[in-house]
């Protein structure tokens, strides 16, 4: 099955992330490197996140399949959802496994080759509770991971 946004999507990417409450204000920012892989119909998945404080966390989400009509399937101990290709862009949504209430969607957009940006919009229970904006390069192809 031919995913050409996923496959462009794929490599070592690094960026910072910056979270916004529903005012506008922002509450969070970060830095990122992910690890993502495609392999035999599956989505490999690494977060690395580390704050300017020394805080760091790493989110390993294993690997996901893709169905039969392309759409990425995620269930794993952080996560359960779904992203599929859309035009020029990754759609998701999932939510928090360990947060109920949590919806989150996302949009990726390529800015070109090895550029791109990321939204998601947060919600709980029904209420809005901000954005997360996300900009990342790509520093190496997947090859170059283990």
């Amino acid at each position: 099955m031919k995913l050409p946004l996923f496959e462009a999507h794929t490599g070592i990417w690094e960026g910072t992330y910056t979270r916004l409450n529903e005012k506008g204000e922002v509450i969070d920012r970060h830095k990122s490197r992910l690890f993502l892989k495609m392999k035999d119909n599956q989505w490999i998945q690494k977060n690395e996140y580390t704050w300017d404080n020394g805080k760091k966390e790493v989110h390993d989400f294993g690997a996901s399949p893709f169905d039969e009509k392309g759409i990425l399937h995620y269930d794993n101990k952080r996560i359960i959802g779904k992203a599929w290709e859309a035009g020029d862009v990754i759609c998701l949504e999932w939510q928090y496994n360990e947060q109920p209430g949590t919806h989150l969607y996302e949009i990726i957009t390529l800015l070109e080759d090895g550029h791109r940006m990321r939204t998601w919009q947060h919600s709980r229970n029904g209420k809005f509770e901000g954005l997360t904006m996300i900009e990342e390069r790509r520093v190496a192809p997947q090859e170059a991971i283990d």
